[in-house]
C-alpha cells in the first residue's frame, strides 16, 4: 500500500513537523512512501526516497515560465544535517516577514497558488509514476494547501486522511484585523470541501478528537505524538536547565521569567540560568536571550546533540505565553517536545496556563513539574532541587510515555486506520 504525504516541511530528523511527520512513518516501507512539500527545505531522513518540492518562490516564477517543482530521491537526504531549510539572504528575510500571517500575507499567497503553474505535466507523471493508493494531508492554515491534497485525491481517485496537529477552524486570530474575517470564509471554504471528501481525520490530543468530530460530524482518531526514541536517554545528570527547540508564540519572554527567576533564586544545587538551543535568528527575539536575563543562547545544534544535551540536563523546558490570543492559538498543541521529554528519563519542567492542551496533559498526569502563574514559578523551581518530587514525575512520565508515546503506538494506529480506510 502507497501512501502520498502532502505537507508543508519535508520528513526531518531536527524539524518538530518533519520529525513528527517521520515517526509517523517510521514502520512503512520507504518506497511506498512519498512526498509532495512546499518549504525550502532538504530531507534529513531517509524514512522516505522519493519527493516533489514546490517552494512558493517556484510558484512565483511559474506565473510568467510555466514551470515549477523539482524531484528529489535518495541522492538529495542531508542525514547529520543542522536544520533543513535552504533559504538564504533575501529569500530567507522575505519568509520571516511571512511568518507574520496577516489576512493580506495568507490571501496574497493562497492567490500565488491559484495563479502558479505548480499542477504541470512532471507533477502529474511524478504523481503517476508513484500512483498512492491513499493521499495523507498534514493540514496548516493556508487554502491552497487543502486544494493540492483534494486534487491529488480526487485526479488519482484515492482517500484522503487528513491529520490535524493544530488548531486553524476554531479560533480566527486575525477576526478583528481587516481582511481576517474573509481570509477566515475563504479558508474554512476550502477546509471543508476537503474534509467532505475525506474519510478520517487524525488529532493529536482527545480534546482535539471531541471538539473536531462535532464541528466536522467526521471520524476523528487521537494518535498522541511519537517520541523520536523508545527507551530513556543515557547520560549523567549535569545541573543545567535546558531549553530545546522553537521560540514562536512570543515563548522566548517565559524563558526569560524563567532565567529571572533561577538567578534570583541562587540555589547551590540549580543553574544561574537556561541553556537554550534553537535556530532563532530573529534579531528582536534574539535581544532577550541575554544572560542579564538568565539565559545562555547556544544556536541550533545536531539531533544527535539535542539527544545528549536532554540526557545529561537536570531538567527540560516546555513553555507556552499567557497571552490570550496565542493561548487559543495553541490550545490544542502538544509538540514532539512534550512526548520526547516525556521518554528521555530527564525531568520535564512546565511553565505556562493550564488551559492549552499540553499544560493540561503533563499536569493532569503528574508527568512533570508545572507551573501555571509567575507566582508559583520559584516555588516550582525549587522541586527541582528535590529528589523525590523528581523521581515521582520520572515514574509518572515513564507510564504515560509507554502508553502514549512510543514511536510503535503512534505508527500502528496510522497504518491500522490508513489500510482500514483504503480497503473499505
Amino acid at each position: 500500500m502507497k501512501v502520498l504525504v502532502v505537507s508543508h516541511n519535508v520528513f526531518s530528523e531536527t524539524e518538530s513537523m518533519g520529525r513528527t511527520l517521520a515517526n509517523y512513518f517510521n514502520c512503512w516501507n520507504k518506497n511506498d512512501i512519498a512526498q509532495f512539500y512546499i518549504h525550502s527545505e532538504v530531507p534529513t531522513t531517509d524514512v522516505c526516497v522519493n519527493y516533489y518540492n514546490v517552494t512558493d518562490k517556484d510558484v512565483i516564477k511559474s506565473i510568467l515560465t510555466r514551470k515549477s517543482g523539482r524531484i528529489l530521491g535518495e541522492k538529495d537526504i542531508e542525514i547529520g544535517r543542522n536544520g533543513t531549510r535552504t533559504d538564504t539572504g533575501v529569500t530567507a528575510k522575505i519568509y520571516q516577514k511571512a511568518r507574520k500571517r496577516t489576512p493580506l500575507i495568507y490571501i496574497a499567497r493562497n492567490l500565488i497558488w491559484r495563479l502558479g503553474a505548480w499542477k504541470n505535466r512532471q507533477l502529474k507523471k511524478w504523481l503517476n509514476d508513484f500512483n498512492p493508493d491513499v493521499i495523507f494531508f498534514a493540514s496548516g492554515d493556508y487554502a491552497f494547501t487543502y486544494r493540492i491534497a483534494l486534487w491529488m485525491a480526487k485526479r488519482k481517485k484515492v482517500p484522503l486522511v487528513i491529520s490535524c496537529m493544530d488548531d486553524y477552524y476554531f479560533n480566527n486570530k486575525n477576526k478583528d484585523v481587516f481582511l481576517g474575517k474573509l481570509n477566515y470564509s475563504l479558508f474554512m471554504k476550502s477546509v471543508r470541501k476537503a474534509v467532505k471528501y475525506s474519510s478520517l481525520i487524525f488529532t493529536i490530543c482527545d480534546k482535539m478528537t471531541n471538539d473536531y468530530s462535532a464541528l466536522f460530524n467526521k471520524n476523528c482518531i487521537t494518535v498522541h505524538t511519537s517520541a523520536s526514541f523508545d527507551q530513556p536517554l543515557a547520560g549523567e545528570k549535569g545541573k543545567n536547565i535546558s531549553y530545546l527547540g522553537n521560540l514562536g508564540y512570543q515563548r522566548h519572554k517565559q524563558l526569560v521569567e524563567i532565567g529571572k527567576a533561577l538567578k534570583e533564586l541562587n540555589h547551590p544545587d540549580l543553574p544561574k540560568c537556561v541553556d537554550v538551543y534553537s535556530s532563532e535568528n530573529r534579531e528582536h527575539v534574539l535581544s532577550w536571550l541575554t544572560e542579564d536575563n538568565g539565559i545562555k543562547f547556544h544556536g541550533v545544534v545536531p539531533y544527535e546533540q539535542v539527544k545528549k544535551i536532554m540526557a545529561e540536563s537536570l531538567a527540560v523546558i516546555h513553555t507556552e505565553n499567557f497571552d490570550q490570543g496565542i493561548r487559543r492559538s495553541v490550545r490544542y498543541s502538544v509538540s514532539t517536545k512534550i512526548a520526547d521529554s516525556l521518554t528521555s528519563g530527564t525531568c520535564l519542567f512546565v511553565y505556562g496556563p493550564d488551559d492549552i492542551a499540553s499544560i493540561e496533559y503533563v499536569k493532569d498526569n503528574q508527568a512533570g513539574i508545572v507551573a501555571t502563574d509567575k507566582e508559583q514559578l520559584k516555588e516550582k523551581l525549587m522541586q527541582l532541587a528535590d529528589q523525590d518530587v523528581v523521581a515521582n514525575c520520572l515514574l509518572n512520565a515513564d507510564k504515560l510515555s509507554k502508553r502514549n508515546h512510543l514511536l510503535s503506538v503512534g505508527s500502528s494506529i496510522i497504518k491500522t486506520e490508513i489500510e482500514k480506510v483504503v480497503k473499505s
